[in-house]
């Protein structure tokens, strides 16, 4: 009789099984939790946010459904946390940002699109690999999907969210299998046309009325066919950042560099956000990933030199001289 205590690692055994069988769990929705998971991460938008969360708490409460939880289409300005509030919400509901299923559709602007997203058909070449939107979906139907700039796709990929966002399923081509998308929460993205989108939320105050001309603005201008519209449960129409709400996410954005650094930040003195939104003037027209790339220059060096000393926490001063002063607290 062998011997099966050496003949495996046990303990990441079990630890593999207990992730398997958790992940097999209803995930319950805490709606206040949520909501300030949300607000942690996303600025500027609490409108958004509060209802989102309400949403997808009631959606989830649901014991049967013949479609998605959810189908969301965020609108707007680039880097006004469209994505990152994708982000927000796998992270709350899968304790990870990276299980989302994230999708570019700058990819998808030719017919082949379609093909890269439900397989080649039968008897061609890579049709036993499935593809790239069904196959994930097969094997762990729990999914937060995201398609970002979704008004690049091709039409062809527009027909497959017909049956995806509608009736919750896709049948893959070379397999013949089908994908389930009744545990899914799906979220496109578009800056398409924002400036008109824009002209709109400044000109109807009452949200509701808002939503509904932008998408009668949508449909009006093809930008989006009615019956994609009509399967979407909400549009959220995302604001220009501006002021004290830039000021904030220049402060979440050097808190997680400093995280990736293997720090923890104590303070930022405020001549050094300021520094930040100066170098970073183009912010309004580029969003927050210029502000990401000016936080990584700025301070980026300095986190990386505090972290070769061994520091785990830093302070960030100015010296009398006006520059960056990077002050570390050591263990102890």
């Amino acid at each position: 009789m062998p011997d099966l205590s050496k003949m495996t690692d046990w303990e990441k055994l079990k630890g593999m099984l207990q992730k398997s069988a958790d992940e097999g769990k209803e995930k319950k929705i805490d709606p206040k939790a949520l909501l300030e998971h949300m607000r942690s991460r996303v600025k500027g938008q609490d409108a958004i946010i509060e209802d989102c969360a309400r949403l997808l708490h009631l959606q989830m409460a649901k014991t049967i459904s013949n479609k998605p939880i959810a189908n969301l289409l965020f609108l707007g300005p680039t880097g006004t946390g469209k994505t990152e509030l994708a982000k927000a919400i796998t992270e709350y509901l899968f304790e990870d940002e990276t299980a989302m299923l994230r999708f570019d559709c700058s990819e998808f602007t030719g017919p082949e699109g379609k093909t890269r997203l439900i397989g080649t058909p039968l008897g061609y070449v890579g049709s036993e690999a499935g593809g790239q939107l069904t196959r994930p979906v097969m094997a762990k139907p729990r999914r937060i999907i995201l398609f970002d700039e979704i008004e690049k796709a091709h039409p062809s990929v527009f027909d497959l969210f017909l049956q995806m966002l509608g009736e919750g399923r896709l049948t893959e081509q070379g397999s013949g299998k089908t994908a389930d998308f009744t545990q899914c929460i799906t979220i496109l993205t578009s800056n398409a046309h924002a400036d008109q989108i824009g002209k709109i939320q400044e000109d109807v105050k009452d949200y509701y009325e808002m939503v509904n001309a932008v998408k009668s603005y949508l449909a009006d201008s093809k930008v989006f066919r009615p019956e994609i519209l009509g399967r979407i449960d909400r549009i959220y129409v995302f604001r220009p950042l501006e002021g004290m709400v830039i000021a904030e996410i220049t402060l979440l954005k050097i808190v997680r560099l400093a995280k990736e650094y293997g720090l923890t930040v104590n303070f930022v003195a405020p001549e050094l956000i300021m520094q930040t939104l100066v170098s970073s003037q183009k912010v309004a027209r580029f969003g927050v990933r210029e502000l990401e790339r000016v936080v990584f220059d700025l301070f980026a060096e300095q986190m990386a030199a505090a972290r070769a000393n061994k520091a785990r926490a830093v302070n960030l001063a100015v010296s009398p001289e006006g520059k960056l002063e990077i002050t570390s607290a050591f263990d102890t």
